[in-house]
């Protein structure tokens, strides 16, 4: 068994060392994710939980993931897609379907999401005037 919480001293350097990539990317966004992989790291159908941190204001931009995801609000509250979403809300969304941006609110916002398969963790599709633009951090 083991306890972790974002007010303990280096929470947010808890992240495996492969996902790292992906944190660095939010960090210039002064968004904090920490990951949780919830078995075999090496096999693709293992899910993963991941905590994230919006300062306020701050937004996700528009994107999708290549697995099933399920977020709920855990503090704070966020836009999107017109409603503002509070603790205890939730947001699901099937494999490769865009969401966002989203913008969290005044005190910021912190969630916990659930990727259906590691795959999803690292692995987005921006949505952009381009088009669809795929990105991989790990």
């Amino acid at each position: 068994m083991a306890y972790h919480s974002p007010r303990d001293p280096g929470f947010w350097d808890l992240e495996p060392e492969f996902l790292r990539p992906v944190q660095a990317a939010c960090r210039p966004f002064d968004i904090d994710i920490l990951h949780f992989v919830l078995g075999d790291p090496d096999d693709e159908h293992t899910p993963v939980a991941a905590v994230l941190r919006l300062p306020p204001g701050g937004v996700l931009a528009r994107h999708a993931h290549p697995v099933v995801r399920f977020e709920v609000v855990v503090q704070g509250s966020i836009e999107a897609e017109g409603r503002t979403l509070l603790p205890g809300d939730v947001m699901i969304s099937p494999a490769g379907e865009f969401y966002g941006p989203h913008v969290a609110g005044p005190e910021g916002c912190t969630t916990v999401e659930v990727f259906s398969s590691i795959r999803g963790t690292g692995n987005v599709v921006y949505d952009t005037d381009d088009g669809p633009q795929p990105t991989s951090y790990r």
